[in-house]
């Protein structure tokens, strides 16, 4: 049964959980171990957290998933996992995820559960709505981000939150962008988005990341601006791989695109350069 709880836990989903770490590289910790640490558990029990609600969601979505093409060879979906199994199991790791949380701090714990409420109630509810599905979405990515700067104890940059929540939102319309080529049964909020719109709304979204990344740059240190061609080609480069090749669906997708890697590691290694190489 464990290839099945696995694969219902979607391991591929997870790396939207770096977005945890942002918070040591940015407050110039990154050569803290410790520090390293308390972020690798707290990120493991966000993608415990996270593969629990998702196996939550196919037991509510179950009987949709069966006559989607696709969906239907999940695993809940096609009796590989059985609904009581996955019921408890789902419940099991919440519970032991949120224990683990707690144990590392009480406002840990806090900011892990109402991340697990944002993402139950987002499921269950709010992804129907066009636009507020996106809004949970970002806010989910947020939380990830406070949740690290909670664990290591440091202050929460308004710059962090802002270009997260906004990047977020230019993900999430670029996948209900490509998700309207497709088959607009597969999610409700679609049918109150059309292709203008969501092209409308992904091209805003990009506008104010931008805009806001380069006042950071600005306002934090005049050498991070070198690092702006990077940050305006890599989100570029997904516009441009959404339209050419759809890979909007499966945001993983990017970490097979060779430019797209090398111009990422090309602005880490230059925005670690900066941050820590200056007096």
């Amino acid at each position: 049964m464990l290839r099945p709880v696995i694969k219902s836990m979607r391991p591929h989903q997870w790396y939207k959980n770096f977005v945890i770490f942002l918070c040591i590289i940015f407050s110039k910790n990154i050569l803290n171990l410790e520090m390293w640490l308390d972020l690798l558990l707290i990120f493991f029990v966000f993608c415990m957290l996270a593969g629990s609600q998702y196996m939550l969601n196919d037991l509510k979505d179950i009987e949709k998933d069966r006559l989607h093409p696709k969906k239907r060879n999940r695993p809940i979906a096609a009796g590989l996992l059985p609904v009581k199994n996955a019921l408890f199991i789902s419940f099991t790791i919440m519970a032991v995820s949120l224990a683990i949380a707690f144990s590392m701090g009480q406002l840990v714990g806090i900011v892990s559960l109402l991340y697990l409420v944002n993402s139950i109630v987002y499921s269950f509810y709010f992804k129907n709505f066009a636009i507020v599905d996106a809004i949970f979405i970002a806010v989910g990515f947020v939380i990830r981000a406070i949740v690290g700067c909670v664990v290591i104890n440091v202050i929460i940059s308004p710059w962090l939150i802002l270009c997260v929540f906004l990047l977020a939102l230019v993900l999430t319309f670029g996948k209900r962008r490509h998700e309207l080529d497709g088959d607009q049964n597969s999610r409700n909020s679609l049918s109150q988005y059309n292709i203008t719109m969501s092209e409308t709304l992904l091209n805003s979204s990009v506008s104010m990341l931008l805009m806001s990344y380069a006042l950071y740059t600005v306002s934090v240190h005049t050498a991070m601006m070198l690092t702006l061609p990077f940050a305006f080609y890599g989100v570029f480069r997904y516009v441009q791989l959404i339209n050419l090749k759809g890979i909007g669906e499966e945001v993983e997708l990017l970490m097979k695109d060779k430019p797209f890697v090398l111009n990422i590691m090309l602005w880490v290694f230059l925005t670690v350069l900066v941050l820590y190489g200056g007096p």
